[in-house]
Formats: structure tokens, sequence, C-alpha cells
């Protein structure tokens, strides 16, 4: 199963989109600075998930937030964690 998730950086407040097959292991990456994107903002907290049957759904719905803000504002309120 994947995971599309949401971050939020406890210092910024800049909110990071992924996907993922193992959430746990992923945002333990992102709060050891092991991932080049989000390592000058952490710690990072899970703000929204959201899970798919294969990564291809996982990477499409992935883009679809990365592409609209508003979409993104929508999914978030919706798929609090």
């Amino acid at each position: 199963m994947y995971k599309v998730y949401a971050i939020e950086s406890e210092n910024t407040g800049r909110i990071y989109i992924g996907q993922t097959n193992n959430i746990q292991k992923r945002l333990k990456m992102h709060n050891m600075g092991y991932v080049k994107s989000t390592y000058k903002d952490m710690p990072w907290h899970l703000l929204a998930i959201e899970s798919f049957d294969t990564r291809n759904e996982a990477r499409w719905r992935e883009r679809q937030l990365k592409k609209s803000k508003g979409i993104r504002m929508k999914w978030l309120a919706h798929f609090k964690v």
C-alpha cells in the first residue's frame, strides 16, 4: 500500500507533499536530514495521509496536489491525521 502524505515544518510552517510505501521510515528520513529538499526546515510533523493500492495512483495524486494550491488546501482540510 502506498501513501501520499503532507508534512509541516515546525520551524517555518512550510508544507511538503510526498509519497511512500513506508510512512514511518520516510518521516524519520525527513527528520534526520536525509532528504535534500527538506533538511533545512527540520523538524517535521505529519499533517495528512491518504492511502492508495498502487504506486501509480499515489504518484498521480502527489502530482495533482503539488500542481494546485486550491486542491492541496481542500485535501489538507479533509484528510487531517
